[in-house]
């Protein structure tokens, strides 16, 4: 079957499970994120901080812990600018490292709005600030994925649903000795329910990501630097069911916790974006 008929109809089948939070990809789990301020709620300034701690599972066993901060300026109605700054350690069987990971940068636009229903686009990129060549060590266990990417998508908001379409496009390739890996684009499709029962937040979700085509990395066995193979499987479909809750402590403060886990996984870890588990938990101010 066709990927795109079997990314449709997981799509379709999966939309009353709808289950919020943590996506573990490259960068374009970004465009669907929830925001403070949708759908007639008045924009304000955000702070958050979060802890993310993820699992590869096996055969890799690698563990990946985040800090995350992240800011919203709504600089004028209906539109507000997203940056995101991640700080990763990662530790496996093979070595450690750690430092700043690769910076998102996002201009999220109201289009259009009728009392609960919202429409917005997100556009923007991940810049490789993050290392992508430490300590000997392959692209898995890198900060940084070590490619500038662009984001974009479009969100459409019905309290309690939102639907969100987009897409990272990647070019070029990591810098990492080992892989010199160039990954396949991402097209995203992510459903969610988010109701509230008074001062607590829940928020059920599903995300499903298609990398469009097979990574590629540098031959080992040939002699030549410039000699590049694909990875077999690396564009297998993706989909995460994620739960989330959060308590308002104050009208500007707030606290999250998020639970993601796979549904469908791909089996190749060779980018360091395969996850068993991940959690979350943080804390968000509006200024």
């Amino acid at each position: 079957m066709p990927k795109f008929l079997v990314f449709l109809f997981l799509f379709v089948f999966l939309l009353p499970l709808s289950l919020d939070a943590q996506c573990s990809d490259a960068g374009v789990c970004a465009i669907g994120s929830k925001q403070d301020g949708e759908s007639g709620k008045e924009s304000r300034h955000r702070i958050a901080l979060r802890y993310v701690y993820g699992s590869s599972g096996e055969p890799d066993d690698i563990l990946y812990h985040t800090a995350l901060f992240e800011g919203t300026a709504a600089l004028f109605p209906g539109g507000r600018l997203i940056v995101q700054l991640p700080y990763v350690s990662v530790d496996g069987p093979l070595g450690s490292t750690h430092g700043i990971g690769d910076v998102t940068l996002l201009w999220d636009q109201g289009l259009w709005r009728s009392d609960d229903v919202e429409f917005r686009a997100r556009f923007g990129g991940k810049i490789a600030t993050g290392k992508d060549n430490a300590d000997g060590l392959p692209q898995a266990y890198q900060p940084g994925l070590g490619t500038n990417d662009l984001l974009f998508g479009l969100h459409l908001n019905a309290n309690p649903w939102a639907v969100t379409l987009g897409y990272q496009s990647s070019a070029g390739r990591s810098d990492n000795a080992l892989t010199r890996l160039k990954r396949g684009d991402d097209l995203l499709l992510r459903a969610g329910y988010h109701p509230h029962l008074g001062p607590l937040g829940l928020s059920f979700e599903v995300i499903a990501i298609q990398r469009m085509s097979e990574s590629s990395v540098r031959d080992p066995q040939a002699e030549e630097n410039d000699i590049f193979i694909n990875v077999p499987d690396s564009d297998q479909l993706q989909v995460n069911l994620l739960g989330g809750a959060s308590a308002a402590l104050s009208p500007d403060l707030r606290l999250a916790a998020y639970a993601a886990v796979p549904l469908l996984q791909r089996d190749v870890n060779v980018d360091g974006l395969k996850r068993a588990l991940t959690l979350s938990f943080g804390i968000e101010w509006s200024i």
